[in-house]
């Protein structure tokens, strides 16, 4: 009886070290995560949505890191990237002052930029603004006072846009409003003629109202067609072995299957737009990077 509780308590000690040791020789990576819809969404306590998916994507092709995930808000998480330790994040755009201490992966999460959502029905008061690509001008529309929108306050939608807002922005037909999640409500009610918001956060409140009315988005004229987030690590040892690993499995999946994931979150219209404009960049194997909407 002796041996055998002797044995047993062994085989115990043994597991727990193989459990140690496994751990330890597991680094850690943790994922820091800005949460804003659609990219992360919580749900039943889980994390979904297309930024959820392609880092789960990611997740298991990297089985030699122990994996945790860390929500934190984004100032925070650009913040400890420049601490010694490990952090890295799936959301980031690179910027020559962020590359000073961030390492970055080749593009993984490509989308489009903002863009001039309407419902579908209001498709011909917004033709006389369109060029011949179809593209909006943005200081034309919005220089019309017999068409409404709302901006959202304190946000940027990038360089070329925010100085058009600036010019317009004490004009009757435009109004600030501190959240853009009834923007797709004020458009139902016919309190706005149009809104401007990313594709794929129009559709999620669109979604979550559940409206029946089908929206579209319009490119702006002047604006990069794609927006190139990306994996950034702190910029240390650990940091540039990880980068080095993610672009090892980007390589081997030249038509980015996780692409699919963000377009799902696309108004119906603009999935064939997206989906043009990602294979013309990725033919010429090159992608934009465009000021990030904040």
């Amino acid at each position: 009886m002796r041996v055998q509780c002797l044995t047993i308590t062994a085989c115990i000690c043994a597991n727990l070290l193989w459990g140690i040791s496994k751990a330890i020789a597991q680094p850690e990576l943790s994922w820091a995560i800005p949460t804003f819809p659609p990219a992360y969404i919580e749900q039943d306590d889980k994390l979904v949505g297309y930024a959820a998916q392609t880092q789960d994507w990611l997740m298991e092709r990297l089985p030699q890191y122990r994996h945790t995930l860390k929500k934190v808000p984004l100032a925070r998480l650009l913040a400890e990237m420049r601490s010694p330790q490990l952090h890295c994040s799936l959301t980031l755009i690179p910027t020559e002052e962020r590359r000073q201490y961030i390492y970055f992966a080749k593009p993984i999460l490509i989308s489009l930029p903002p863009s001039v959502v309407i419902l579908a029905r209001q498709m011909q008061v917004f033709r006389p603004f369109l060029n011949n690509n179809n593209e909006i001008d943005i200081n034309r529309l919005l220089a019309d006072t017999n068409i409404s929108t709302a901006i959202r306050l304190g946000r940027s939608y990038g360089d070329y846009i925010d100085a058009a807002v600036r010019q317009h922005i004490n004009q009757t037909n435009i109004i600030t409003i501190g959240s853009d999640e009834k923007f797709i409500q004020l458009l139902e009610m016919g309190r706005l003629d149009w809104a401007m918001y990313l594709p794929a956060e129009a559709e999620f409140h669109h979604r979550e109202a559940n409206y029946q009315n089908e929206i579209i988005s319009l490119p702006i004229a002047g604006v990069s067609p794609l927006i190139n987030a990306t994996m950034g690590c702190s910029k240390n040892a650990a940091g540039k072995q990880v980068i080095d690993a993610v672009n090892a499995i980007l390589d081997t999946y030249p038509e980015m299957p996780w692409t699919q994931f963000y377009k799902a979150w696309l108004p119906p219209k603009d999935r064939m737009r997206y989906q043009n404009i990602l294979n013309s960049f990725m033919s010429a194997k090159l992608l934009p990077v465009e000021n990030p909407p904040s």
